[in-house]
């Protein structure tokens, strides 16, 4: 398991061992290919929203990638701006900061998983196109969030608790 800096001291990305690519770019392009959409929107029929064809849906979900990619962009490239305007808690029941806190960026049916190192550093664990309304209900966001887990352990094993441990870990891996 690597970390990934995707824009310096901002946003980074875990890239796992049997994986050619660290998550958000995986996630990009997964969410960019017709021919995966589509076979996921087959294999997820009963949770498709009802209303739109798979057609659309398929666009529907390149143009949110496109979006978020667009919008992680710009915020990270922007000293104004805060990634706190893309990530929330995970749980909205979520009241107060937690150390790695579990947050999601998400633009309608697309979700990125991170972990919040400090309000305006996040390290990106995954993904998912999510129809239900539960994570632990489905498969594959059930493998997200326990990718998220897996990560969060991950940097606690390694002493990470706040921004400083954390490019401390970078810099000495």
């Amino acid at each position: 398991m690597k970390i990934i800096t995707i824009f310096a001291k901002r946003l980074f990305a875990f890239q796992f061992e049997k994986e050619r690519k660290n998550e958000l770019s995986r996630l990009l392009d997964d969410w960019n290919d017709v021919g995966k959409l589509y076979q996921f929107i087959l294999e997820n029929k009963y949770d498709a929203p009802m209303g739109f064809s798979i057609q659309e849906l398929v666009e529907q979900l390149i143009r949110n990638a496109n979006e978020i990619d667009e919008n992680l962009f710009a915020i990270s490239n922007d000293p104004n701006r805060n990634l706190g305007e893309f990530f929330k808690p995970l749980h909205n029941s979520e009241y107060r900061v937690l150390d790695l806190s579990k947050q999601k960026g998400r633009r309608s049916f697309l979700r990125i998983y991170a972990l919040r190192i400090d309000e305006n550093c996040y390290v990106i664990t995954g993904g998912a196109i999510k129809f239900h309304h539960l994570n632990k209900d489905r498969k594959h966001t059930k493998i997200e969030m326990e990718k998220l887990n897996l990560c969060r352990d991950y940097l606690k094993f390694h002493g990470v608790f706040d921004d400083a441990s954390f490019y401390e870990f970078i810099i000495e891996n």
